[in-house]
């Protein structure tokens, strides 16, 4: 038996265990796809019968096996090919135990393999024993008190540290049943996406049913040989058509976590018991009944895997003496390295343990979670790879960077709970935190090593891309490593490219190939699928390991769905579009910058500091500063919002698997998923440095990115449902484009920290000013106050600039009773202004200029720096 195949095999099983829910809310009532003698038959075989009230609960079971025989042509072969651990349903053979049958069964299970999948699924909704009893037994009902046709998913994040969302119908928010585009991962009130009849609400559901078979075609024939390929290909799609769909409908629920959410902490923890069972010598007959009993639920059957990438700030803003034009590409390629690095570590880790990519619950900001078996050869392999890990990262960044690993033993019941207990999920939190933290400061194992100073080779010097790495090659454009050189790489192919293959070692490659091989990995950026045979050679010789597809959105709405796993680690960049006008951009850009516009290349730093510039449409001039805004932002509060945010006794509200996971997966799509769709279609000029988990890292034209960060900040409250609780702060540096990145980035970061000082954060701090979101609405009014003034009264630069000083006095005031003369003053420079104007002018400009100046400088102090900078840097 292929371990890592049959592993697989139950991850697909235990992930689509519920797809029947998806199927029977499609299956338009009088109008059934399904044939009613099979569907009753499968009801009386999968479905639970209530002889008190004399009727079948949970009827999507028998939809499950129903969906199995109209899906089951385009997905790898599970009647005549390999099935193990399933049983083979060719004719003649006992059927009781194959791969449908284990599915469909969750809810009346009988065997081994039917129980592990039934566990499991329990496990991941964290249901204690009297729980999941009545919700067997529940009618299709939620919380809402809608039915499981017209039922919506929840926003969790409007529940998240609200102790007034008692119950669901508290709850405003929903989502739309959509599949995931940039647009539809944002909840809308109920009225606007909850359907009141079956009918409408079935329409919905049939729609996006034959989307998803329409989507599940798009993988491509010659990756169905290979398992764990095709598995990680499916995830995908299954994210992208069951996001938004309510996992759980009975039982009074809330329904607040997706079925794609559910089905893959499902998978997971499926793969884990199996796995840890097959090393246990013990009758299949008696686990059966432990698991039946719950008699087994305190043994630790589970290891939680936990990665970290750390010294990502030092490794992206490293600095060697590149130009301004090569820093943007650089920095692109080091930025996208950080995610694939942190891909392949998880990748080496599932397939050093033979599990497939389901059992990597999360993955965003440099940081993954993977559910093991708890093993001695899952701990023997672990520390074999931490070892590997380090060793790698010493031989070729000496240190600067690294991936800590930890892990964490687990049982069903650190899941589930007692209501007797302290809530066990909340501790087993904490204790995988303490351990990534206790990680992080033990990197490299350098006291346990013989050899702790590492030996550098100097001979072709530093590495001119980098300034501290010795390169190992020598030629007309530079002394460089490979490190350096497969950034540059990346850098360049991150605008023409839209998949990345990940090969095995051995793998004969030709074209894009990165130079170094990570972890025992080839990398090659593909461009064409189809010229390529969507890469069906590889996939044939069993060398194709992984094929991602990190192609941007292409608009808001478009579901983001190609026909390959989608990893989200690439950021919008700018780029030369082939409109623009060689007359303006002269004059916007200069001459020499001009001349460097090629269609399709990346705009350097230069000509995006450039673009705020305007053209004034009188003397012909082009005015405006030339500069950029570096904006780096964070969540906050985030680790509060994991550890109480879920929790909430007094409410009935526990945390679980799935809904972490979820919460994790949503938080990332904000700044993963959204932002760079917002970048592309609203920014073009953004530079998308970082942009995942709960933070990112910007740079774009001085003043548009101003408008970004506000623009951030109120679609980021919109995406929490606007619970209150739920915001980000952000830092901005403005500067000029030939600014060091190291410094431009450590500036950023300690604006970031003085927004955070602010009581109750959900700040922003520019021009060294610590203001809250909630006025930057108002900071803009002043902005156009000023433009309107300057037009209607002809204010001079020099007058705005003397408002500076008084500013500064009007701050001094509190404390010097002397510095109050700021309005003296302020009277006395607005009655020089305006001498030249005609008495009755003279005394409307007066009141007017000095009415919006004063109440400005007395209402937002530091903060009316804002528009008065604005203002001078738009007319210079």
């Amino acid at each position: 038996m292929n371990i890592l195949d049959a592993s697989c095999r139950v991850a697909f099983a235990a992930m689509t265990h519920d797809l029947g829910k998806f199927a029977q809310r499609a299956d338009k009532t009088g109008n059934s796809r399904f044939p009613q003698d099979k569907l009753d038959g499968n009801t009386t075989l999968y479905c639970p019968f209530h002889e008190a009230g004399g009727y079948h609960s949970h009827k999507h079971a028998a939809y499950t096996a129903l969906a199995f025989d109209e899906l089951e042509d385009n997905w790898p072969d599970v009647i005549r090919d390999e099935t193990a651990p399933f049983a083979s349903r060719k004719k003649g053979e006992d059927i009781t135990d194959s791969l449908v049958n284990a599915a469909a069964a969750h809810h009346k299970p009988e065997t081994y393999l039917q129980w592990i999948i039934a566990v499991a699924d329990r496990t991941a909704s964290g249901f204690e024993r009297e729980e999941f009893e009545k919700y067997n037994q529940a009618e299709d009902k939620t919380d809402t008190g809608r039915n499981h046709y017209q039922a919506r998913l929840l926003s969790v994040f409007e529940q998240l540290l609200l102790p007034t969302k008692q119950s669901a119908k508290d709850v405003e928010y929903r989502y739309p049943l959509k599949a995931l585009s940039p647009a539809d991962i944002f909840p809308m009130r109920r009225e606007e996406c909850e359907p009141d009849t079956d009918s409408a609400a079935q329409t919905e559901y049939s729609a996006l049913w034959k989307a998803f078979v329409k989507g599940l075609d798009k993988i491509p024939q010659s990756h169905r040989k290979s398992w764990p390929l095709w598995l990680d290909h499916f995830d995908s799609l299954w994210l992208t058509f069951a996001h938004a769909i309510p996992s759980a409908t009975a039982f009074g629920i809330k329904p607040d976590v997706s079925l794609y959410d559910h089905s893959k902490a499902t998978a997971a923890l499926a793969v884990a018991m199996w796995r840890y069972g097959k090393t246990k010598n013990v009758d299949e007959t008696a686990i059966v009944r432990n698991m039946h009993d719950r008699t087994d639920y305190d043994e630790k059957k589970f290891l939680l895997v936990q990665g970290d990438f750390f010294g990502v700030q030092n490794f992206i803003f490293a600095e060697g003496n590149q130009t301004n034009k090569q820093a943007a590409k650089i920095l692109r390629g080091r930025s996208f390295q950080v995610a694939l690095f942190t891909e392949l570590a998880a990748l080496r880790i599932l397939e050093a343990l033979k599990l497939p990519s389901t059992s990597q619950i999360t993955n965003a900001a440099g940081k993954f979670l993977i559910v093991a078996p708890n093993t001695p050869n899952t701990v023997e392999n672990m520390q074999k790879i931490r070892r590997e890990f380090d060793d790698w990262f010493l031989r070729h960044s000496y240190g600067l960077v690294g991936i800590g690993l930890a892990w964490e033993e687990a049982c069903c019941n650190d899941f589930c709970g007692n209501k007797n207990e302290k809530n066990r999920f909340s501790e087993l939190r904490q204790r995988l935190f303490a351990s990534l933290e206790k990680a992080k400061f033990r990197r490299y194992d350098l006291c346990c090593r013989t050899q702790p100073v590492l030996e550098a080779d100097f001979t072709h010097g530093v590495c001119q891309w980098n300034g501290k790495l010795p390169a190992d090659s020598e030629n007309a454009t530079g002394n460089s490593c490979a490190l350096s050189r497969d950034q540059i790489l990346i850098g360049e192919k991150l605008v023409t490219h839209k998949r990345i293959l990940v090969t095995s070692e051995n793998a004969d490659l030709s074209g894009d190939v990165c130079k170094l091989t990570v972890f025992g990995y080839k990398l090659l950026f593909a461009e064409n699928e189809e010229i390529r045979g969507r890469f069906g050679a590889l996939a044939a010789k069993g060398a194709l390991l992984r094929c991602w597809d990190f192609d941007l959105p292409q608009d808001m709405t478009t579901p983001l769905w190609n026909g390959y796993a989608r990893r989200h680690i690439n950021g919008y960049v700018p780029k030369f579009s082939g409109n623009e006008d060689p007359t303006v951009d002269t004059g916007r850009y200069g001459n020499a910058l001009a001349d460097e516009i090629t269609v399709g290349a990346l705009k350097t730093l230069n000509h995006i500091a450039c673009e705020d510039r305007s053209h004034d449409g009188d003397g012909g001039k082009w005015i405006g500063q030339a500069a950029l805004t570096v904006l780096k932002g964070d969540v906050d509060k985030l680790g509060r919002i994991f550890q109480k945010g879920l929790n909430n006794p007094e409410l009935g509200q526990k945390p679980t698997f799935a809904k972490m996971a979820a919460l994790s997966r949503q938080i990332n799509a904000f700044f993963a998923v959204y932002l760079p769709a917002l970048c592309k279609n609203e920014y073009p000029n953004t530079y998308t440095v970082f942009a995942g988990g709960d933070d990112f890292f910007l740079i774009g034209p001085w003043y548009s990115t101003q408008r970004l960060a506000s623009t951030l900040s109120l679609e980021f409250g919109r995406y929490a449902a606007h619970n209150p609780e739920l915001h980000f702060s952000a830092g901005m540096v403005m500067a000029k484009p030939g600014t060091p990145i190291r410094f431009l980035a450590e500036q950023a970061g300690d604006s970031l920290v003085k927004a955070k000082k602010r009581d109750g954060k959900n700040a922003f701090c520019l021009f060294d000013a610590v203001e809250s979101w909630k006025i930057w609405s108002e900071l803009a009014a002043l902005q156009g106050e000023l433009e309107r003034l300057k037009k209607q009264y002809r204010l001079s630069t020099g007058f705005v600039y003397s408002l500076l000083p008084l500013l500064d006095l009007s701050l001094r005031a509190k404390k010097e009773p002397e510095a109050a003369i700021w309005r003296s003053r302020l009277v006395y420079r607005v009655a020089r202004m305006t001498d030249s104007l005609k008495q009755a002018e003279h005394e409307q400009a007066r009141r007017d200029i000095i009415t919006v100046l004063s109440s400005g400088i007395e209402k937002h102090g530091s903060a009316f720096l804002t528009p008065l900078y604005n203002h001078l840097y738009l007319q210079r």
